[in-house]
């Protein structure tokens, strides 16, 4: 069963309210002190990662006190948290900051992703853009939809008062014409240099992180993307919104995707006939 509409709207405002009045007063604002290294010199973390995370995990214990949370930062400290996502009737999985490497050298491409998971499957997904607060969201089996806020006479954004915008993919069938995302630096050794040359065939090629990736192939400006990391929170909600939209989503290995999943490359696209071409060309 789907979340009720007023279930949906409160998670929704939930994340709008870390985006407006955490995330971004402290956008083009930190100090270096206030950044963090974790795993390597591209994975950060902010003072605005963190009070994000608490705050939406605070607001969601209160309004569901029987839903589980697995947020990125808590999974750093504890990984073993993410055992929730297979076992909880109902899991939240959140980023607080996907892209806080864009976030933290001022590039606005970044997001908030929130997924709630029952029973081990995703059963809705947001991803919202705090910059210009505006969001898109999906229910399974109901669809993908883009949803923003009108300015009011103050010039502040304010409630919603447009339908959403229902999103449907059409694919391009010539593989030379696409448009990708993916990271070609994040591979190593021969790999790398494969895939350096494999990306030279695409008419455009860019490097973003999964929030504005999952967005940007929903919406249907780029037509694939291929991520070399399987993290619950970069692809819960993105993968929900983007089949719904009516692309492709598996494992570069043909695998069908779970949030439960931790090894693996997700590769997206806008059709079957397009998702088997490109993973028969990147396998290769």
């Amino acid at each position: 069963m789907n979340l009720d509409k007023l279930s949906q709207d409160r998670l929704i405002d939930i994340v709008r309210r870390a985006g407006q009045e955490i995330v971004m007063p402290s956008f083009r604002q930190l100090n270096a002190s206030d950044v963090e290294t974790k795993s390597s010199l591209t994975d950060l973390v902010t003072i605005a990662d963190k009070a994000s995370e608490a705050f939406i995990t605070t607001e969601i214990q209160h309004a569901f006190p029987d839903w589980e949370i697995v947020g990125e930062e808590a999974v750093a400290e504890n990984p073993s948290t993410t055992d929730k996502i297979a076992t909880a009737d109902t899991c939240v999985i959140i980023d607080p900051i996907d892209g806080t490497w864009n976030y933290a050298h001022g590039l606005s491409d970044f997001g908030i992703i929130l997924a709630v998971v029952v029973k081990g499957v995703t059963r809705f997904g947001l991803l919202y853009d705090p910059v210009n607060d505006d969001w898109i969201y999906a229910n399974l089996g109901e669809g993908a939809f883009f949803q923003r806020t009108a300015m009011n006479e103050k010039g502040k954004n304010q409630t919603p008062n447009q339908a959403p915008l229902a999103l449907h993919i059409t694919a391009e069938p010539e593989l030379d014409k696409l448009a990708g995302i993916m990271s070609v630096n994040s591979y190593t050794g021969q790999k790398k240099q494969d895939f350096a040359l494999k990306a030279s065939r695409f008419v455009r090629i860019n490097n973003l992180p999964s929030c504005p990736a999952y967005r940007q192939i929903a919406q249907g400006h780029f037509h694939f993307s291929l991520t070399y990391k399987m993290l619950p929170w970069d692809h819960a909600a993105g993968v929900l919104v983007h089949t719904e939209a009516g692309g492709v989503c598996r494992t570069l290995e043909g695998k069908e995707y779970s949030p439960a999943m931790l090894e693996g490359e997700m590769l997206a696209a806008q059709s079957e006939e397009q998702w088997q071409e490109l993973a028969e060309y990147f396998r290769k």
